[in-house]
């Protein structure tokens, strides 16, 4: 089993609406969307700093964000897409399917509106085609700097093809072009966690990923820019050995606004076993090798649960971090990430960005499951059995039985574990999941509870599932963390699955 510490699955108990976000469909439009902001709770009318998008089942919502970081629906939201929203240029709005990528084109309000152009992945090489069979993109993708550049990234087929990346040029009038192509990673492990994050210049691109296999870590994977904006892969030094901190695995990478990285790290200590993450701060050199300050004692430690996402502010000074729940800290470029601020909320947060007016956007997608953990030995007749009548029979666990259950609850319910002793008398243990289905001020410690009664233990993890998605808004500097006016917003549209800030400049 793996370690309690630290987890490398990414999906910790989190469920989007949208099982597959890459799935290329015509989205219907809802003309029922509620609004974050009714017109008594608007502030006068200004111009606005930032446009936020939201992309959800039914399209791509878009609110604009005033100075104080209060947002307001944009009219005419959702607007039509396709796919998987990925980013703006300002010019252009990209999202992505499971074979197309599509382009349209955007208005001085930020306003999305044709479709100017789409490309057919599958028509180049690098594709993610593995044993004849077209995988399709897996909703990761991202814009360079410039904006002028898109990389699209394609999984393995756990141990059977390599990964790959395809690079698109987009033109000022939204045109997409095919512009080369990479094969990358290994053919074993799982595959990229992330999009590359690229340097502030556009030189080089990092990311984690698992590229290993039979127990093996995540590791670390490079990439240099041509002048013409496509990627190529780099073979790079990390200073101390295969890994710096030595014996740390990375497990999410994000640049600052010069030449350094901030990475979530873990110290691994056997086969995926894992300590509590830490926060890892690294310096790129002029030919992309990295070199880091960071030990095992001058490392933080996220109190947000299952930290697994990163972003950086536009200054480079403050580093958010999120997972269950979310934290910001001081990032200091070469020099070790400092604690700033306790837990804000402790939403699951999938996605977060900033503006360049101070405001940090955290977005928490609705769940639909928490993981029961059982373990059973000595008895027999064994079963999980809910509260809401659902029921797990594991038999005969005389021997030892262990494992976990996904659950899908639909209103709180406790789970207990029970079985006949061996040799007789009756053995049990339970565990609650609470399901938060209204809005409510704070969220609620996820934190794994337990029962133990031996020969039998159950826990769950989360302890609490919301069942909405919300949009955070925090203004955030090097002194002071404000919660802005509105916030947090309850997200009313079904399949709530990407966060897009462009700052107006």
């Amino acid at each position: 089993m793996r370690s309690t510490g630290f987890s490398i699955c990414l999906t910790f108990g989190i469920a989007l609406s949208s099982a597959q976000p890459g799935f290329d469909q015509t989205i219907e439009i809802d003309s029922a969307t509620t609004p974050l902001t009714t017109s008594k709770d608007v502030v006068a009318a200004s111009a606005p700093v930032a446009y936020v998008y939201v992309g959800t089942a039914k399209g791509v919502n878009l609110y604009d964000a005033a100075s104080n970081g209060q947002l307001t629906l944009v009219k005419g939201s959702p607007f039509h897409t396709s796919g998987l929203a990925i980013g703006s240029n300002g010019s252009s709005f990209i999202s992505l399917g499971t074979y197309d990528v599509h382009s349209y084109s955007v208005s001085s309000t930020g306003t999305i509106g044709k479709q100017v152009s789409s490309i057919n992945t599958q028509d180049y090489p690098d594709n993610g085609v593995c044993d004849g069979q077209p995988f399709g993109t897996i909703g990761l993708a991202n814009l360079d700097h410039t904006g002028k550049n898109l990389y699209v990234l394609f999984p393995n087929d756990n141990g059977d093809c390599n990964e790959a990346i395809q690079t698109y040029n987009i033109s000022k009038s939204g045109d997409l072009s095919f512009n080369g192509g990479i094969m990358t990673g290994s053919n074993a492990g799982y595959g990229f966690y992330q999009a590359p994050t690229i340097i502030e210049n556009d030189t080089f691109g990092y990311l984690a990923g698992d590229f290993d296999c039979c127990g093996g870590g995540p590791g670390w994977a490079g990439f240099v820019r041509e002048s013409n904006g496509e990627m190529q892969n780099l073979a790079f030094n990390l200073s101390g050995g295969n890994t710096y901190p030595v014996g740390y695995d990375p497990f999410y990478v994000t640049a600052d606004s010069t030449n350094h990285l901030a990475a979530i790290v873990a110290n691994n200590y056997g086969p995926e076993e894992y300590d509590p993450a830490q926060l890892a701060s690294y310096t790129v050199d002029s030919k992309g090798n990295l070199s880091s300050t960071a030990t095992a004692k001058n490392m933080p430690y996220p109190e947000v649960t299952d930290a697994y996402t990163l972003n950086m502010s536009p200054e480079g000074n403050l580093l958010a971090v999120g997972g269950y729940g979310l934290q910001v800290f001081h990032f200091n470029g070469a020099a070790p990430i400092t604690p700033y601020s306790k837990v804000l909320t402790s939403a699951a947060i999938t996605e977060m960005h900033w503006d360049n007016n101070n405001h940090l956007y955290a977005l928490s997608a609705a769940q639909s499951y928490s993981t029961l953990s059982y373990s059973a030995s000595g008895a027999t007749n064994v079963t999980i059995k809910g509260s809401d009548g659902s029921s797990y029979p594991l038999g005969d666990c005389s021997g030892e039985c262990s494992g976990e259950q996904n659950v899908t609850p639909k209103a709180t319910t406790t789970y207990t574990i029970s079985g006949t002793k061996v040799g007789g008398g009756k053995a049990s243990a339970a565990a609650k999941v609470t399901v938060i289905s209204k809005p409510t001020a704070k969220g609620d410690n996820p934190t794994s509870n337990a029962s133990s009664e031996s020969p039998l233990s159950i826990s769950a993890f989360p302890t609490s599932i919301t069942t909405y998605s919300r949009l955070f808004v925090y203004t955030v500097t090097p002194t002071t963390i404000t919660e802005t006016p509105g916030s947090p917003y309850t997200l009313s549209g079904p399949g709530v699955n990407a966060l897009i800030v462009v700052p107006k400049l």
